[in-house]
């Protein structure tokens, strides 16, 4: 089937065109460009009644079931706050997972959210909700050592990519995914990097998340994570490196060689006070930094239009510098880097030729208007609620406020309820 949006403000991730229109077919954009251009002959129009027209936003980093786990441990240090949740995460089981993914797949979608990049716990179960969902992610089962059980949550993380790598008509991909420097061995990153280059995969990993986190690090072998994470060959596969917050020169010259693909978690990092990730720094080094929400717990939602205006107010509050971080750089996180962090060339710029990942926020919003500078709208004063529209693969996922691959009700209740058997 061939549809069209027409009447649009859009803006492909390259370029801003007034009177738009795209042109779409099984998934695929065949035009992208003004609407007195567009080819005829669609059998669907969708009327974008002058709305602004972008690609659909990439979380690249999240823990999607952790929605249960809103607003548990809140003003807490990181440490201290994960003792507050691996307890409520010892007790979930498959269910839960699903419904805290459904739920996370629902604000997600309302909140113009098409893809998003994965490390948790019962994956299997997470993947379910990402096909009845029908969004795009990137998936990992997260792997630790503790316990004296890490072989076997690797071959669980194997057994992921083997049932669901490009699965749901690929929209999904599979990586690895040993948790962090801290809570792992050597050991566990050379098997984990073995079993990834022989599937072909990649890793995602959390890296430098804090001071604290790197000064151990370096209390156990002499050098920071990036460092180690070097010397034990992990960085030969490709990896999403998740926050890279305490991070020098010659860890950042590190991940620009090795091509670490680094995601940035501005709200998380803040809200566990765990310090201001030098990304412009990276940047400059040619690191192509994208954007994420991190888990619910530490975040509280997963609006990505609020951590794309707090990515850029960030840097220019830390450096003193009102030029850092251009509106065009933070909506390149947020859509293009963050796709290919995931490992999807296809998505993250609306171009003939690019997959239909995208959506439609109400120009006229009060918020949004008027509208001098569209781009600096988009990062300093869209939110989440003016999307009216989300399109992942060329599938209307969500619109105008209705859901239409899931029931709202029922997802609210499901997750209300799992929480409750958490004993949240």
């Amino acid at each position: 089937m061939t549809t069209k949006i027409e009447h649009i403000l859009l803006y492909t991730g390259l370029r801003l065109v007034e009177d738009g229109c795209l042109l779409i077919r099984d998934g695929a954009i065949l035009y992208a460009g003004e609407r007195s251009g567009c080819p005829e002959g669609a059998q669907g129009v969708i009327d974008g009644k002058g709305g602004i027209c972008m690609p659909g936003l990439c979380n690249a980093h999240a823990h999607a079931a952790m929605t249960l786990l809103r607003g548990v441990g809140s003003d807490l240090q990181l440490q201290e706050w994960l003792q507050q949740i691996w307890p409520a995460e010892d007790r979930l089981n498959g269910e839960h997972v699903y419904n805290g993914t459904m739920l996370a797949a629902m604000e997600m979608i309302s909140r113009g959210i098409t893809s998003f990049a994965d490390q948790y716990f019962f994956m299997d179960d997470t993947a379910r909700a990402v096909v009845d969902s029908g969004m795009r992610a990137n998936l990992s089962r997260g792997i630790v050592s503790t316990g004296g059980n890490d072989e076997q949550k690797l071959q669980e993380g194997v057994r992921l990519f083997e049932d669901w790598n490009g699965a749901a008509d690929g929209r999904i991909k599979v990586y690895l995914a040993p948790h962090a420097e801290y809570t792992t061995t050597p050991d566990l990153i050379h098997r984990a990097t073995r079993a990834a280059a022989r599937l072909n995969t990649g890793i995602h990993i959390h890296i430098s998340e804090t001071p604290r986190e790197v000064e151990e690090c370096r209390q156990r072998y002499g050098i920071s994570p990036v460092r180690y994470f070097e010397r034990e060959g992990m960085f030969e596969v490709p990896v999403i490196g998740a926050h890279c917050v305490a991070v020098d020169d010659e860890d950042i010259a590190i991940l620009a060689r090795r091509q670490v693909k680094v995601v940035h978690n501005p709200a998380s990092n803040m809200k566990l006070a765990s310090g201001v990730a030098p990304v412009t720094k990276m940047m400059a080094a040619g690191i192509d930094v994208a954007l994420g929400t991190d888990g619910v717990a530490s975040n509280n939602t997963t609006d990505l239009f609020a951590d794309m205006k707090l990515a850029a107010i960030l840097q220019k509050g830390f450096l003193m510098d009102p030029t850092a971080m251009p509106v065009e750089k933070v909506l390149h996180m947020a859509t293009r880097a963050g796709a290919l962090a995931m490992g999807f060339e296809n998505v993250g710029v609306l171009e003939a030729g690019m997959r239909a990942d995208l959506l439609i926020l109400d120009k006229d919003a009060p918020n949004l208007t008027p509208s001098t500078d569209v781009l600096a709208n988009l990062v300093y004063a869209a939110q989440g609620l003016n999307v009216r529209l989300t399109m992942v693969d060329g599938k209307v996922l969500y619109k105008d406020g209705e859901y239409l691959t899931l029931d709202k009700e029922k997802v609210l209740f499901e997750a209300q309820k799992s929480a409750h058997a958490l004993g949240l």
